[in-house]
């Protein structure tokens, strides 16, 4: 987890900015320069540090790898470097070195943040010694030169706290979050579950309040209407016990087997309960439509096997003395064996 977000939107215009403050306060500050090779060396240390900014950035997760760590610790030094030696002595002002000290000091605080303080610390002292060995350069001193990188320090000291406080932080985050993901999917269960109550209580009052107030009424059944009320009862079971044959098809015909004579069992004992096996769930159910639309006598079996099995679902038929066995398997393959019953 990236704690502080520093491949986020904010913090990449943020950056923008700061480039656009490097350049307008380094071109005001040497306006008095005139000559084009410390121009130059000027514009290959932004560069440079664009770079740096551009790897550290760039690396995703919580941690900068070591490899770009090192890279981008050297490049900052040397871009320091490089932009102090082409600061001319005769036009030379304190606001000079104002911005490169500033992106070290940026880049640095960048690397802290990514779980990377040593090597910001060890980079921001040896730009600390670079700025001191171009202070004796030009006559100022070694600590007039190093004096210039001091204020890097304090931020290093602020991000090197902030990192050392983010792993308990971060923890409590995951936890939140892990947290909060779990209730999401116990809410989406609840409502599934509620969802599923209702729709059985209206299949059972559309199919079985018409036969209890007839019982009430006390009104004599035909033999057809026996029928259907038996039909009706066994639909209803079939809603209960074998949810993943559930379809307008698969009740249609699996109703007019029924009253064609045929003995259907759907059974579901919850392979097909992954949200991923739709498309392998709407294959199951056409093969069953296709067996209990051919079906003329017999039995019908179809169940949904137990989760994790090669196998996920079979369809047996029984009739006249032969049987047919239908199995398909998770990668949607279909096997058909038949033989008599003898």
């Amino acid at each position: 987890m990236d704690l502080f977000g520093l491949d986020s939107a904010p913090v990449i215009w943020s950056l923008v900015v700061f480039a656009g403050a490097y350049i307008v306060v380094a071109v005001g500050a040497g306006w008095e320069i005139r000559s084009w090779t410390s121009w130059a060396g000027q514009a290959v240390a932004l560069a440079i540090f664009g770079v740096a900014v551009a790897l550290v950035v760039g690396s995703r997760g919580p941690r900068t790898p070591t490899l770009v760590a090192v890279i981008a610790t050297v490049l900052v030094v040397g871009a320091l470097g490089l932009s102090l030696w082409n600061l001319p002595v005769t036009a030379y002002r304190t606001l000079q070195t104002s911005p490169p000290v500033s992106a070290m000091t940026v880049v640095f605080t960048m690397l802290a943040l990514h779980r990377r303080p040593i090597f910001a610390w060890v980079g921001a002292v040896c730009g600390s010694v670079v700025a001191g060995l171009w202070g004796v350069s030009l006559g100022f001193g070694y600590a007039g030169g190093a004096e210039s990188t001091y204020f890097c320090f304090p931020v290093l000291v602020m991000a090197t706290l902030f990192v050392l406080m983010a792993p308990p932080v971060e923890a409590r985050i995951r936890s939140l979050r892990q947290r909060e993901i779990e209730q999401a999917e116990t809410e989406a269960a609840t409502r599934a579950g509620s969802a599923e109550r209702r729709r059985q209580l209206r299949r059972l009052d559309q199919g079985a309040r018409p036969i209890l107030r007839w019982i009430v009424d006390g009104h004599t059944f035909t033999t057809a209407e026996v029928t259907d009320a038996r039909l009706t009862e066994a639909q209803l079971r079939d809603g209960i016990r074998a949810r993943a044959w559930e379809s307008t098809e698969v009740r249609e015909a699996a109703w007019q087997a029924r009253r064609r004579g045929v003995a259907v069992l759907l059974l579901d004992d919850g392979a097909l309960d992954a949200p991923g096996d739709a498309a392998l769930a709407v294959r199951l159910r056409q093969l069953l439509v296709a067996e209990l639309q051919d079906a003329r006598a017999g039995q019908v079996t179809a169940r949904v096997l137990p989760s994790g099995r090669d196998v996920i679902a079979s369809i047996l038929v029984t009739s006249n003395g032969g049987v047919r066995r239908i199995e398909c398997r998770g990668d949607g393959t279909v096997r058909v064996d038949s033989g008599t019953l003898n």
